[in-house]
């Protein structure tokens, strides 16, 4: 993960472990995750025993960890910081002022 955001310059790592707390979300992700293939495979057969469901959801949660990983970083840090995407922009009008451009 970079370390900055390269539109607005936005450091990421706000705090040491600060993304700790994205585990949560990530966990919120994978518990939907898990209902949603059981609530499908339940609605396309419902004649499969328990290990197939555990089977499919363990399959599912695997395969989009990386999607729920990155979202749930992304969920985060948009609680915490707004994002501006002309951050930039505003920060080189506000230093070209002070010079007195």
């Amino acid at each position: 993960m970079p370390e900055r955001c390269e539109k607005c310059n936005q450091l990421y790592q706000l705090e040491p472990s600060f993304f700790y707390g994205a585990m949560y979300v990530n966990y919120g992700f994978t518990v939907g995750i898990a209902i949603a293939v059981f609530l499908a495979m339940n609605v396309l057969g419902n004649n499969f025993e328990l290990h197939h469901y555990l089977i499919g959801i363990i399959i599912a949660i695997f395969v989009l960890a990386p999607l729920t990983f990155r979202l749930g970083r992304s969920v985060w840090i948009n609680m915490f910081i707004k994002y501006n995407p002309n951050a930039l922009d505003e920060e080189e009008k506000a230093q070209a002022l002070k010079r007195g451009q």
